[in-house]
């Protein structure tokens, strides 16, 4: 009861988890949207590629629906796209809304079991169902955050990716795969 619910006022983001072939149907992805409401017949744009599609319908849970809106697990039928563009960590939202990019200044905060982090290390960086490697960009001017502390920080994406303030993500270390921490964009 305490938690509140997700905007449905701005402009849907739907973060993709899996695009397939659904026979009689054609293409079809799926995810949880994020924010805003999706319509049956709406153009859609898909970030960071900048394809712009039409939703020939949807469905929730199921059953097919007129719209969509955040917090909802949603399938979105797309016309004139075949599955395999479509990846995992892509993003549909509105067209001509957003831009993807490479830059990302993000609060970050280290976990106590963490080894320290270094400026300018290698990372792999999470966002929705987005990742992709990162360097980390240190701008509080120290060498390396420590274990259990917090502060501010570039990241560079070697991908470009469809993130707006208040973005959560989790940054794990390169090698070996381990959670390091997260925060907020």
């Amino acid at each position: 009861g305490r938690v509140e619910p997700r905007k449905v006022e701005g402009g849907f983001r739907l973060p993709i988890d899996r695009s397939f072939i659904l026979k009689g149907f054609g293409t079809v992805v799926t995810g949880t949207m994020w924010s805003g409401r999706l319509k049956a017949e709406d153009e859609v744009e898909v970030y960071p590629v900048g394809r712009r599609l039409r939703v020939r319908g949807l469905q929730v849970h199921g059953g097919p629906v007129e719209a969509a809106e955040a917090g909802q697990r949603v399938a979105v039928n797309l016309a004139g796209v075949e599955a395999e563009e479509l990846k995992r960590g892509m993003t549909l939202a509105p067209t001509g809304w957003f831009t993807a990019t490479t830059i990302v200044d993000v609060e970050y905060a280290h976990l106590e079991s963490a080894k320290p982090l270094k400026h300018g290390a290698p990372v792999h960086f999470h966002s929705g169902t987005a990742e992709t490697e990162a360097e980390v960009r240190l701008l509080d001017g120290s060498e390396a955050v420590q274990p259990g502390s917090s502060g501010p920080a570039r990241l560079l994406l070697k991908e470009p990716l469809l993130l707006l303030p208040g973005d959560r993500f989790i940054v794990r270390m390169f090698s070996p795969v381990v959670t390091m921490g997260g925060g907020v964009v």
